[in-house]
């Protein structure tokens, strides 16, 4: 029955390490997932600023037209001053000339204001598209080894779940099946007797029981907890070494942890 013991103790270390590589192969897509998402949402806010600065170059581009029209206005108010014949046309033509050339300077100076602003925001553009390449780069490269360890925690499961087969197999079905019931409600169903207590719940062991459990001729549970116990002879042997602390000392079973 000790054999049975060993084995049942192995079985229960192999699903813990199987649980753990799975829980981390599970992990990668999501990560890799969340990366990829927090670098499409900042290129998408890149492709704003740069529709912005598209807006911005199109309503420069107005705006030049226009200084070009109101110049050519100005250079025609001019040639009607030179021909004026009367001092009601000469008036008219220099009204106009004034008011084109403020419309003309006040343009000019919304212009200049606009092509710093456009410069600006390229600048930044531009430094914020050379990180974003070098983040997706660095995605990529991780993708890739992210992969890479997805190869081999599914090598490893597999590898681990073929020598969880072969330790169930040399175990009977009936305590197979009680291993297999407790920890699906425990989480592990083999616990060690330390310093005459349950390792795992930490309740004292009923004297009688632990007599029967040193043993090792039967299959027996914690009183409170259900688990499967059994002795560490390595670890008995140094807790009878080892000088008594009162906050060792186990609490007494009183069954209140049994589902």
């Amino acid at each position: 029955m000790r054999d049975q013991l060993k084995r049942l103790e192995d079985l229960q270390t192999h699903d813990a390490k199987i649980q753990e590589l799975a829980s981390a192969l599970e992990a990668i897509p999501r990560k890799i997932q969340a990366t990829e998402s927090d670098v499409a949402r900042v290129e998408g806010l890149l492709g704003s600023e740069r529709a912005q600065i598209d807006e911005t170059r199109r309503y420069l581009t107005e705006q030049r037209g226009l200084l070009d029209m109101e110049n050519h206005q100005v250079h025609g108010a001019k040639q009607k001053l030179s021909g004026a014949k009367n001092p009601r046309e000469m008036n008219a033509a220099q009204r106009e000339i004034d008011q084109t050339r403020e419309l003309a300077t006040s343009r000019e100076t919304e212009i200049k204001k606009l092509v710093e602003a456009l410069d600006a925001k390229e600048k930044v553009l531009k430094e914020r598209t050379g990180e974003i390449q070098k983040l997706r780069e660095a995605v990529t490269m991780e993708s890739e080894a992210a992969r890479g360890k997805v190869d081999t925690l599914t090598a490893e499961i597999a590898r681990l779940n073929e020598e969880r087969e072969a330790i169930a197999n040399s175990v009977p079905k009936q305590i197979l099946s009680r291993y297999a019931v407790i920890r699906k409600r425990k989480g592990t169903a083999i616990a060690v007797v330390n310093k005459n207590a349950c390792s795992a719940c930490n309740m004292g062991i009923p004297p009688q029981l632990l007599i029967v459990i040193r043993r090792g001729k039967t299959i027996e549970g914690c009183p409170s907890c259900n688990r499967i116990l059994f002795f560490d002879v390595a670890a008995t042997e140094a807790s009878i070494a080892a000088p008594t602390n009162p906050s060792d000392v186990p609490k007494q079973s009183t069954g209140s942890d049994q589902d």
